[in-house]
């Protein structure tokens, strides 16, 4: 360890952890995935290429044969590919599954009676869903090669942290994603019944042909054969000329165009608005809940690492035998963990709380600690080091594991960088 670094407290750390050195921290870091899997290239892809589609689609005409309604599948389209736009970024996991979906829709709906532009634009979106789907299972693939790797450098050295009260993680967005999928469950049950009524109610209604005589931006004005004059609600009046005929379907207290059936759009987007981050939160939320129950209640990888804070509330972690700090290997978001006094005699890792012979904590400096957990992007760690009072302390995090860019490092370099120099 570097001697310009802040030690742990002595006994805190047990017999046996290996140090992360950088010859393996180096392979560690050349198991991330390529930059072509970087999510903002699926999201541009497939941003690009859905404007487009939507773009050259052509617009329908609602007419007598082919009646408006409700587009139940194409709600799906749009929730899928507006969903996808995060999911490519944040959710692979999610995305393994929504993007083959929304590809078999596009497919199947949209190809077979599509011009030649729309069809090309169609294949587009296709093809940039296959290119997310294939960035998506890079990154999955890349977190495993860097567990494994992580795992047969801590070889057998396995660790249990114990961490005061119960297991809260992921409590928070899984009870906001529930209560916002069943907003969307319900907006989908009112939605098919105000369906169902519409359709009831033009089964019992009586057709009349009458003729277009005005127009507003939602209505149309009709005359009929007998001489009445009424106005009728038009989802898009513009789709039909003065003078035209067209059928109307009238009830008691109610009446409307037979081209038009009700239009679900407002209990769809509520469904939407509610579904995407409902789900989006749920299985954020599932995934912090499993990976924080394997820290907490299995054993995990111990190494022996190098971490420092920037002025920005970030942990910067480093190899063991990165003396200076030069190379970080990722940065989080950490918070301590407090445990009760009984539970502290019982800690696998963290035991004692003897001086550290009198060297000032700053906490910009490099800190020895003791790394618990495989690191990769969206990992649970905790860390064993040196709290501000010169006693052991134990960290988790609370945000993604990010990976730096090339040249990337702790905000305030040149201070920390004085600081570490100067201790």
């Amino acid at each position: 360890m570097s001697k310009i670094s802040v030690p742990i407290p002595s006994g805190s750390v047990s017999e046996g952890v290996p140090a992360w050195l950088s010859v393996d921290a180096a392979a560690w870091a050349g198991a991330r995935p390529g930059s072509w899997a970087r999510p903002f290239w699926p999201v541009l892809a497939l941003l690009a290429t859905v404007v487009a589609a939507i773009a050259l689609e052509p617009v329908p005409v609602c007419s007598e044969a082919v009646p408006c309604g409700p587009d139940w599948v194409g709600m799906v389209q749009m929730g899928l590919a507006v969903g996808l736009l995060y999911w490519f970024a944040r959710l692979p996991e999610l995305t393994l599954v929504a993007a083959p979906v929304l590809a078999v829709i596009v497919a199947w709906e949209e190809l077979p009676s599509a011009g030649w532009a729309s069809r090309a634009a169609n294949l587009a979106v296709i093809a940039a869903l296959g290119f997310g789907w294939t960035a998506a299972w890079a990154r999955l693939g890349a977190r495993q090669r860097q567990r494994r790797l992580i795992e047969r450098t801590a070889r057998a050295e396995l660790r249990r942290v114990e961490l005061a009260g119960s297991l809260t993680r992921g409590a928070i967005p899984i009870s906001a994603g529930l209560v916002l999928c069943a907003v969307a469950v319900g907006a989908l049950v009112l939605g098919s019944r105000a369906v169902h009524v519409d359709e009831r109610q033009a089964a019992r209604a009586t057709r009349t042909e009458v003729e277009v005589t005005g127009r507003t931006d939602v209505s149309l004005r009709v005359r009929t054969d007998d001489g009445r004059r009424v106005t009728v609600d038009a989802l898009f009046p513009e789709d039909y000329r003065l003078g035209t005929t067209v059928a109307v379907l009238e009830g008691e207290g109610w009446r409307r165009l037979v081209a038009e059936p009700y239009d679900a759009f407002g209990w769809q987007l509520l469904a939407l608005a509610g579904g995407l981050p409902g789900l989006s939160l749920l299985t954020t939320g599932c995934l912090a809940r499993r990976r924080g129950a394997a820290l907490r209640y299995g054993p995990v990888p111990a190494l022996q690492v190098l971490e420092r804070l920037d002025h920005e509330g970030r942990t910067w972690v480093y190899a063991a035998d990165d003396a200076v700090g030069s190379t970080p290997l990722f940065a989080c978001t950490c918070v301590p963990v407090f445990t009760d006094a009984d539970e502290c005699e019982e800690l696998d890792v963290v035991q004692g709380t003897d001086d550290i012979d009198n060297v000032p904590i700053t906490r910009t400096r490099l800190r020895e600690a003791v790394m618990l957990g495989a690191p990769y992007e969206g990992a649970e760690l905790a860390f064993i080091t040196s709290g501000a009072d010169g006693t052991s302390e134990v960290t988790r995090t609370i945000g993604p594991v990010r990976m730096p860019r090339p040249g990337e490092g702790p905000a305030g370099a040149g201070d920390i960088s004085a600081d570490s120099m100067g201790a």
